[in-house]
């Protein structure tokens, strides 16, 4: 009996010793995971992590910055987020606003943010006839059709000596008579339309009507001295503003008491918008 229980006893202890050494590695696996997170003379090394991604700013809302801008009746000014997300506040201005008044605007709109101001003075006599259609382009600029004046060079872009003045105007929802009225910088104005060749200046609700080109049978036009900023207005009345024509040139002086009468007696449909321009010598 005692020579057969040996080698089942044998048996069991080695079973017993392999076990050992299945745990005895598991264990050391596991200390081995932990020393790899010490260095070589025995100092803590912190743990791996995932390396520090900068926040991505918020984007500010800009409306009511926009709507404030739009305040300024002899200004043409934009309002965008540059590409190192900072506020910037471009355009033209024919009144007294400044720079710094305008940074201190956006800075109480958008949170203590001072935004970057590039704005440029024209004419301060191109400040009049804005003021005469404020009302008219604060009402238009809300409409989901407003009334347009679209050019087919980028925003801003000078228009040289000797190069023809075409531009297209969008109507708005609703078939209008358009007066296009362009003031020089020299203190004339020139009633582009309606005009001898075109003494209909009717559209259609939505429609396109194009100025300036050349072998159309209307008026066209070539940009001449003297150069600098001048403005074209547009002005859309569910009839036509005066019983009969002006003349095609005259002195701004002359035309803005009459164009002021006209707009107080217009239909309450009326709109209006204006676009600056820069003329230059080629």
């Amino acid at each position: 009996m005692k020579d057969t229980d040996t080698p089942t006893t044998w048996r069991l202890r080695c079973s017993a010793v392999l076990l050992a050494a299945v745990a005895a590695a598991t264990a050391w696996s596991g200390h081995a995971g932990a020393a790899s997170e010490a260095s070589a003379d025995g100092e803590a090394v912190p743990p791996l992590s995932a390396p520090d991604v900068p926040p991505v700013p918020a984007v500010p809302d800009l409306s009511a910055l926009q709507t404030a801008l739009a305040e300024f009746h002899c200004a043409e000014l934009e309002v965008a987020i540059g590409k190192d997300q900072r506020v910037a506040i471009s355009g033209l201005t024919a009144g007294d606003t400044d720079p710094d008044s305008l940074a201190l605007l956006a800075q109480d709109l958008l949170a203590g943010q001072r935004p970057a101001v590039e704005v440029e003075r024209v004419s301060p006599a191109l400040c009049e006839p804005l003021t005469l259609i404020g009302p008219l382009r604060s009402a238009n600029a809300g409409l989901a059709a407003p009334l347009s004046i679209r050019f087919k060079e980028a925003a801003r872009k000078p228009l040289l000596g000797g190069q023809d003045l075409v531009f297209d105007i969008a109507s708005p929802d609703f078939p209008a008579h358009l007066q296009v009225d362009y003031f020089t910088s020299d203190g004339d104005v020139i009633h582009l339309l309606p005009n001898p060749l075109e003494v209909s200046s009717r559209v259609e609700s939505r429609a396109i009507r194009r100025l300036g080109e050349r072998g159309t049978g209307g008026r066209f036009w070539t940009i001449g001295p003297p150069y600098g900023h001048e403005l074209i207005v547009v002005i859309a009345s569910p009839t036509p503003l005066f019983a009969s024509p002006r003349p095609e040139a005259e002195a701004a002086a002359s035309y803005l008491p009459a164009l002021k009468q006209a707009l107080n007696s217009a239909a309450p449909a009326t709109l209006a918008t204006a676009r600056f321009l820069k003329a230059r010598a080629p």
